[in-house]
């Protein structure tokens, strides 16, 4: 029997798979790329922020239903090739997830999203100077 949490990501090209297994408990949560892509532009939005803070609900989502808890950490990097509103190409990859504590194992902890690249030449040659390379580290506060 497992001793810690799971939480397992897949992606494809339209879909984002969130699922957390915890004893007999299985939740499984799917992110439709094309339909929330498509109304964050359509509402002008940021929207590769939104998609990582929906992403971030998603697992904290999934987590808390097979194994509840009080506080979530989320260790991950992020890399870009620009600026987010201006990237073609953004890697996720968790470093850790924990649960009060407890250590949450990942499978499938790098997720690359890759689109058209629709940046001029220019700003293709000078990206390296905006690209994001950084890890983030958030808490997130479960209230029941």
């Amino acid at each position: 029997m497992e001793r810690n949490p799971t939480l397992i990501i897949k992606a494809s090209e339209t879909t984002i798979t969130v699922m957390a297994k915890y004893k007999e408990e299985f939740v499984e949560h799917e992110i439709q790329l094309r339909l929330v892509l498509g109304y964050y532009w359509n509402k002008e939005v940021p929207a590769i922020e939104k998609f990582i803070e929906l992403f971030e609900n998603v697992i904290k989502r999934a987590v808390n239903q097979v194994f509840p808890h009080e506080k979530l950490s989320l260790k991950y990097h992020l890399t870009s090739n620009d600026t987010l509103e201006n990237s073609s190409r953004l890697y996720i990859t968790f470093l850790e997830v924990k649960a009060d504590d407890e250590d949450v194992k990942i499978e499938g902890e790098v997720i690359i999203l890759e689109g058209v690249d629709l940046r001029s030449t220019f700003s293709k040659v000078t990206g390296f100077r905006r690209k994001i390379d950084e890890k983030i580290k958030k808490e997130f506060i479960t209230h029941k």
